[in-house]
């Protein structure tokens, strides 16, 4: 009888901890679908779709890699309130998981890059904008490196990773 509840009890406990959500996926949640923020997910299917349309000419195909790229931006003129996802994120996110790839500062404007990484494979990449038209938070996740994020940026246009290239020569 003790092995029963012990066993339901340890199924309790691993579906309370499945269930808890990432604070990044909070903040989309949050979000995604108030007024004066734009919220933009493309799923690894999608990806894999795009990815296979070259897998006979580009057999290493990163679209083939990623798991999704979701993007949720804040137009301050559409907004009623202002939000600094870097902050949200601060007070919930484990940082010590992260590792501050990057921080770009131009006067007001920041843009910082944090990374999760296995190893020398990046498993998510945040980078989290914020300066004087809004903010921004991007999150990719699949299996990296820096050179591949260098070059997602080239072909998907997201402006906040073109920061990215030529850091790969840095590290």
């Amino acid at each position: 009888m003790k092995r029963y509840f012990l066993i339901i009890a340890v199924l309790f406990i691993c579906q309370a901890l499945l269930s808890q959500s990432n604070p990044v996926d909070e903040l989309f949640n949050r979000y995604s679908e108030k007024e004066g923020f734009t919220y933009v997910s493309i799923s690894g299917r999608m990806l894999n779709l795009l990815g296979s349309l070259d897998a006979e000419n580009n057999p290493d195909n990163l679209m083939l890699r990623l798991k999704s790229i979701r993007i949720l931006s804040q137009n301050d003129s559409l907004s009623k309130v202002r939000v600094n996802f870097y902050q949200e994120l601060s007070i919930k996110l484990d940082l010590s998981v992260y590792e501050e790839l990057m921080v770009v500062k131009e006067g007001n404007d920041v843009t910082k890059f944090l990374i999760r990484q296995n190893g020398k494979t990046i498993s998510e990449m945040i980078v989290i904008s914020s300066d004087s038209r809004g903010n921004s938070l991007i999150s990719i996740r699949g299996e990296l490196n820096l050179k591949d994020l260098s070059k997602l940026s080239s072909e998907i246009g997201i402006e906040e990773l073109e920061e990215l290239e030529g850091i790969e020569n840095k590290k």
